[in-house]
């Protein structure tokens, strides 16, 4: 399902909020960005690279890792999410689709 999935599927669906599933718990967050790597980064490629950045309050701080990611505006997934340096919004989480 991943494979299938484009920086068009998720550029409607900025702003909405996402819930990041952390073993028993879940982490409410916003899709916040949908970033496209430079062309470059494209070439030889099914599909144009592209980021998302989550962001949920400042003190949800969870691993690095694979966490299933649930909305009610897309299927649910499992991303691989990195923790960023927070900004004045909260802690910030980065997928890449590449």
């Amino acid at each position: 399902m991943l494979d299938t999935l484009t920086i068009e599927s998720f550029q409607p669906h900025v702003g909405q909020i996402f819930t990041f599933v952390v073993g028993d718990e879940r982490l409410p967050t916003k899709l916040t960005e949908v970033h496209r790597w430079g062309e470059g980064a494209a070439a030889n490629r099914p599909r144009h690279p592209f980021s998302l950045i989550f962001h949920t309050v400042p003190q949800a701080i969870v691993p690095q890792a694979m966490y299933r990611v649930e909305s009610e505006v897309m299927e649910p997934m499992e991303l691989f999410l990195v923790p960023i340096e927070p900004d004045a919004r909260g802690m910030r989480y980065e997928a890449v689709f590449t």
